[in-house]
């Protein structure tokens, strides 16, 4: 027996997620139906405060723009979720949170309604705007775990996740199935959202040689999953979305790539006698570009030693 009752010998881990899915759809409902007038924006604080509470505590779950280090923006995003671990806090005036694309792992769309192509487009668009920005940082940012180059573009797990959520009225499945697939086959597989999920509708994502997965660059086609009475589509795109940022590759911020116009140093040297002046040499050979050497090799009269 365990404590407070608890009888150790009847657990079982099937029952154990059966209650927490439970326990999560009830919770997602009924904030979504006790709030029901209510502006798109806090239909998003909805999802997000879901989000908070039912995935691990390093991924900051909020809203905002995404960037990378040359200079590229994304168009304003819903849904932001980054590893803490890894990302600096950027806030402009306004509470206006800003993340650097290394560190974010998911991001998405949310649509009180998507009742016409062109808002579904929309959506898409967005997402594709934080997903075309380069994760490689030029090819200097490293993933924070194995040390190997963040290559977005040709593995799928160095890539950022995208959905967009529908919360009520959607268009019909095979509606919104062409119309995703008219949208991806305009561009690169990178570029791809990864689920659009409508929880009382219908789940889209992509067919693969091993199975329905939301992989783009090994997919085979657009899969639909239907809402029916013995599946919860909420809960399926939890899985998708928990499985994919916890193996989803960040990286530190390579800072001397976004800070690369303070690369160049103008100051003077004070030095003591020889022993220390050699010193100073020899950190300022290790630690500065070639650029600054040739710079303070100019410089030769901070280097003169000092008249007795």
């Amino acid at each position: 027996m365990g404590s407070k009752g608890f009888d150790t010998r009847k657990f079982r881990l099937q029952d154990l997620l059966a209650l927490n899915a439970e326990r999560m759809r009830l919770e997602f409902r009924s904030q979504l139906i006790s709030h029901p007038g209510e502006l798109g924006s806090d239909r998003e604080e909805v999802i997000r405060a879901f989000l908070r509470r039912n995935l691990p505590s390093r991924f900051e779950v909020s809203t905002g723009f995404v960037f990378d280090a040359a200079g590229k923006i994304s168009e304003q995003i819903d849904i932001v979720i980054a590893d803490s671990q890894v990302c600096p806090l950027f806030e402009m005036p306004g509470k206006v949170r800003l993340f650097p694309c290394e560190a974010v792992v998911a991001i998405g769309q949310v649509k009180s309604s998507m009742t016409s192509t062109a808002v579904m487009r929309e959506a898409l668009e967005n997402l594709e705007s934080a997903k075309s920005l380069d994760r490689s940082a030029g090819g200097y940012a490293r993933d924070a775990i194995s040390g190997k180059p963040i290559d977005h573009v040709a593995d799928h797990l160095h890539q950022i996740f995208t959905f967009v959520f529908v919360c009520g009225k959607t268009l019909a499945i095979d509606t919104a199935s062409d119309a995703l697939l008219q949208f991806i086959s305009r561009r690169a597989p990178h570029l791809w959202p990864n689920v659009v999920v409508a929880p009382d509708a219908y789940l889209l994502t992509y067919a693969c040689p091993e199975g329905v997965c939301p992989n783009p660059l090994h997919a085979l086609g657009v899969t639909c999953k239907q809402i029916n009475e013995n599946d919860d589509l909420l809960l399926r795109f939890y899985m998708l979305l928990a499985q994919a940022i916890s193996v989803t590759s960040v990286a530190h911020p390579p800072y001397h790539r976004y800070l690369a116009h303070l690369k160049q140093w103008d100051s003077n040297i004070f030095y003591g006698d020889g022993g220390v002046r050699m010193g100073i040499q020899t950190v300022k050979q290790k630690w500065f570009s070639s650029l600054v050497k040739r710079n303070l090799a100019q410089r030769d009269d901070v280097l003169q030693e000092p008249d007795e």
